[in-house]
C-alpha cells in the first residue's frame, strides 16, 4: 500500500476530536460537500452542483457557500472526491478559483474534473493526485482510506477517515450490485474489515431509503435494451446523464449488435465519451459513432441518438428535439425515445413537459416510471442495512437526501439497534462534534445558495431571484414623469411588460389618475426620491387592490426647466 504525506501539523488544544459541517446534500438531491476539521486540518469530501428549481428562474446551477472555507483557508488542506457525478464534482472548478489545495480522486474521476478545470482557465496549475481502492494518504491531522464502490458511474469510492482517536466511514453514493458492467463489485472485505476494527460514525447514502428491498443490477438492463432495439422500427434516441459511462456502454454494445450507428449530441456527452474513451472506460469498435453529417444520410432504422437531457434541462440537447429547436434533429413520428435516468426531486415538472412535447410529435417515449429502462445507482433498505451491519458504527448520520430520506435512513439505523441518541439527522451548515462518547449539534453556521448564471455569481442574492420570480408572475410597470419645478409637465408615460392588460387604456388611464393625484397630496416641495418612493407605494397599493397583482414598479423623473 503506497502512502503519501501532506502537512501534518500539531494538535490544537481543547478543541473537539472532530467536527463535521455538511455545506450542501441534505435538503434536497444536490450540492453535495461536507468538511471534515480536526486539530488544524479541514479536508472536504466532494462539491458538487444542485440544478435549479422551477422557483429560480434563469439559473443554470447553485454551488455551496465556500465562506467558511475562506475564514480558514490555512487549515484547508484537500479536496477528496467519491466519484464523478455533477451533484459531487461540479463546482470543483469554482472551489480552485479560490483555493490552491490538491485533489484526491480515482482515475476517470480526476479526467471529468480535469476537463472543467480547463474550461475555466486558472492562473496556477491544480494538484490532482490520482488515487486507487485500498490506498491509504496521509492529509494533515486524517488518515484517509479508500473503499471500492458500486454505483451509477465507474471508479466510485467510498471514504475512510481517521484521526488520532477516531475512525469515520463515508460511503459516498453506493449500492451492492453483484453483476456491475465493468465486472468490479463492492469491497464487502475491505468494509467488513473496517467494522472489524470499530468504526465510531458512519456517514450513508439516503437517497432511497423509502424504497423497501434490493436496487437491481446494472447488468440486467442489456436484455431490456437489446429487446427495445430488436423490434424498434425508425430511429431511437437515449438520454442518459453524461456522466453515466456504464449506460453509454450497454448503448453503443445494443447499437453495434443491431448494426446501428451512433451520434452524439450534448456537449457535455461529446466530451466525456472521448475521456472515457482515452482512459480505457469505454470500449466500441471504430465507426460505430459518426458525425453529424454521416449521420444526416443514414436510414432511421440504422440510426441512435445519443443525448443529455433527462432532467428536462431547457438547453439540453432531448428538451431542444422536443421543442423543435435542435439545429440538426427534429422528433419524427415513430421515434423511439428512451430516457434512462431517475427525475432528480424537483425536476419532474420540466421532465414532464419534454415527455409530453415527445409524444405529441409521435414518438414512442420510454422511461423510469413504468417502462423499466433504468435501474437506480442508490441502495435501497435491503443494502442500507446490509452496510449498517457490516460497518456496525457506534454512531450514525444519513446523508445525501431530502430530510425524508435522511429520517427514513435514521429509522432503519434505530431498527439495527443503534441508540436513538446515537443518531444525528442533520441540516445544511449544522456544526457536528464527534467524540468517543457522543454525537451532538454544536451551532450552526451561516450559508447561503450561490446562484450560478452564465459566468455571474457575485450579485445573484436572493433579491435577484425574487425579483424575477415576480417578473414572471406578475410583469414590470415602468413609469416615467417629466416634471418641472416638482410638478407634472405632461402625462406619465407608461410601459407594461409580462402584464396582463399591458394594452388595455383603462388601466393606463387609472394609473394616471393615481399618479395625479397622488402628486397633488404631496405638492412641489419634495425631492425626486421622495416623489419617485411615494409614486412607488401608492401604485403597488393600487395593483393589489384593484386587479391583485403585485408587479415591480419602477419610477424614473426627469426634471426640466
Amino acid at each position: 500500500m503506497r502512502k503519501k504525506n501532506f502537512n501534518p501539523k500539531q494538535k490544537r488544544k481543547n478543541e473537539p476530536a472532530l467536527k463535521i459541517i455538511p455545506l450542501g446534500g441534505l435538503d434536497a438531491i444536490g450540492r453535495n460537500m461536507t468538511l471534515f476539521e480536526s486539530e488544524d486540518s479541514i479536508i472536504a469530501v466532494d462539491c458538487g452542483i444542485m440544478f435549479p428549481t422551477t422557483e429560480m428562474p434563469g439559473i443554470d446551477f447553485i454551488i455551496p457557500d465556500f465562506s467558511y472555507l475562506r475564514e480558514r483557508r490555512s487549515d484547508f488542506k484537500a479536496l477528496v472526491i467519491t466519484h464523478g457525478h455533477e451533484d459531487h464534482i461540479g463546482a470543483v472548478s469554482h472551489l480552485l478559483q479560490e483555493f490552491d489545495v490538491p485533489v484526491f480522486g480515482t482515475k476517470l474521476t480526476l479526467g471529468l474534473i480535469k476537463n472543467k478545470v480547463k474550461e475555466r482557465a486558472l492562473n496556477f496549475q491544480p494538484r490532482f493526485i490520482e488515487i486507487e481502492p485500498r490506498e491509504n494518504v496521509k492529509i494533515g491531522s486524517f488518515d484517509i482510506g479508500f473503499i471500492r464502490m458500486n454505483h451509477s458511474i465507474i471508479d466510485s469510492v467510498g471514504i475512510s477517515i481517521k484521526t488520532k482517536n477516531l475512525s469515520v466511514v463515508h460511503t459516498g453514493d453506493f449500492k451492492f450490485d453483484f453483476s456491475p458492467v465493468d465486472g468490479k463489485v463492492a469491497d464487502l472485505y475491505n468494509l467488513a474489515e473496517l467494522g472489524e476494527n470499530g468504526v465510531d460514525l458512519l456517514l450513508s447514502d439516503s437517497t432511497n431509503a423509502e424504497k423497501p428491498g434490493y436496487t437491481g443490477t446494472e447488468s440486467d438492463l442489456n436484455s431490456k435494451l437489446f429487446d427495445m432495439f430488436s423490434n424498434a422500427k425508425g430511429r431511437i434516441i437515449v438520454a442518459t446523464f453524461a456522466s453515466n459511462i456504464n449506460r453509454i456502454q450497454q448503448v453503443l454494445d445494443a447499437a453495434a449488435k443491431f448494426n446501428r450507428k451512433v451520434v452524439i449530441s450534448g456537449r457535455s456527452m461529446i466530451n466525456n465519451i472521448n475521456i472515457a474513451k482515452e482512459l480505457g472506460y469505454l470500449n466500441f469498435r471504430d465507426g460505430l459513432i459518426v458525425e453529424l453529417n454521416e449521420a444526416k444520410i443514414l436510414q432511421d432504422k440504422k440510426l441512435v441518438i445519443v443525448c443529455t437531457g433527462t432532467q428536462g434541462e431547457p438547453m439540453s440537447a432531448l428538451s431542444r428535439i422536443a421543442n423543435g429547436t435542435h439545429q440538426h434533429f427534429a422528433c419524427n413520428a415513430g421515434d423511439r425515445v428512451i430516457i434512462t435516468a431517475s427525475v432528480i426531486p424537483g425536476n419532474e415538472r420540466t421532465v414532464s413537459v419534454v415527455i409530453n412535447s415527445l409524444m405529441k410529435m409521435g414518438a414512442n417515449v420510454f422511461y423510469e416510471n413504468d417502462d423499466n429502462v433504468h435501474v437506480s445507482g442508490h441502495a435501497s433498505q435491503e443494502e442500507l442495512k446490509l452496510m449498517i451491519s457490516l460497518i456496525k458504527p457506534k454512531f450514525f448520520m444519513p446523508v445525501h437526501g431530502e430530510h425524508k430520506h435522511l429520517k427514513a435512513h435514521a429509522r432503519l439505523a434505530e431498527g439495527l439497534g443503534i441508540k436513538p441518541s446515537n443518531l444525528i439527522v442533520a441540516d445544511n451548515g449544522d456544526i457536528i462534534t464527534v467524540s468517543k462518547d457522543k454525537i451532538e449539534k454544536r451551532g450552526k453556521i451561516d450559508i447561503k445558495n450561490v446562484f450560478i448564471d452564465g459566468l455571474m455569481t457575485d450579485d445573484l442574492s436572493s433579491d435577484v431571484i425574487k425579483d424575477r420570480q415576480v417578473m414572471s408572475e406578475d410583469g414590470i410597470v415602468f413609469i416615467t414623469l417629466v416634471t418641472n419645478n416638482g410638478l407634472l409637465a405632461s402625462n406619465p408615460i407608461i410601459k407594461m411588460k409580462g402584464f396582463v392588460g399591458c394594452g388595455n387604456e383603462k388601466i393606463k388611464n387609472a394609473i394616471t389618475d393615481n399618479i395625479t393625484q397622488r402628486l397633488e397630496k404631496m405638492g412641489s416641495a419634495v425631492s425626486k426620491n421622495e416623489m419617485a418612493s411615494s409614486v412607488k407605494r401608492s401604485l403597488r397599493t393600487y395593483f393589489e387592490k384593484s386587479l391583485q397583482r403585485d408587479p415591480i414598479v419602477e419610477v424614473q423623473i426627469i426634471e426640466t426647466n
